[in-house]
C-alpha cells in the first residue's frame, strides 16, 4: 500500500506540470463534448422512438442543441472550454426532467442522468478552477 500511495502523489505533481494540466485539459473537454453530443443523440432517438406530432418535431429540434456548445467548447481555450461544459451539463436538466414527466424517457431516465451530469459539471467546473488557481493554462 505504501507503494500505491507514493505513485498516486507521483501522478499527482505530475497532473500539476503545466504540460500535465493542459493535457488532462484537452482530454476533459474532449470527453465532455462526446459525452454532451451523445446525450443530444439519446434525446433524438426518445423523440424518434416515443413523442409523435407537434411533441416530436420539437424534441427532435432540442436534441440537436447540446452539440453547439460541445462544438464550440472544442475551440476555446481551456479555461473557458471547460466552464462552458460544466454549465451545459447543468443545462441539460431540465429537458431530462420534461421527458420523464410527460413520459417519453424510461422510468430510470432522470435519476441516471442527474447523476451523470451533476458528476459531469461538478468534473469540468473544478478542471477549470485548477487551471486557474495553479497559475497561468499555458506553460511558459
Amino acid at each position: 500500500e505504501v507503494h500505491t500511495n507514493e505513485e498516486a502523489q507521483r501522478l499527482a505533481a505530475m497532473a500539476m506540470l503545466p504540460g500535465w494540466r493542459l493535457l488532462a485539459a484537452g482530454i476533459g473537454i474532449a470527453y465532455g463534448a462526446v459525452i454532451l453530443s451523445f446525450v443530444g443523440g439519446a434525446w433524438w432517438g426518445i423523440a424518434a422512438a416515443r413523442a409523435d406530432g407537434p411533441a416530436q418535431g420539437r424534441l427532435l429540434a432540442i436534441a440537436v442543441l447540446p452539440s453547439f456548445p460541445a462544438w464550440l467548447a472544442l475551440l476555446l481555450p481551456p479555461v473557458p472550454a471547460l466552464v462552458l461544459l460544466g454549465l451545459s451539463f447543468i443545462a441539460l436538466l431540465p429537458a431530462d426532467v420534461r421527458l420523464a414527466r410527460e413520459g417519453l424517457a424510461p422510468g430510470w431516465w432522470f435519476a441516471l442522468r442527474r447523476m451523470l451530469s451533476t458528476a459531469m459539471a461538478a468534473l469540468h467546473l473544478a478542471m477549470a478552477g485548477l487551471l486557474v488557481l495553479n497559475g497561468p493554462a499555458f506553460p511558459g
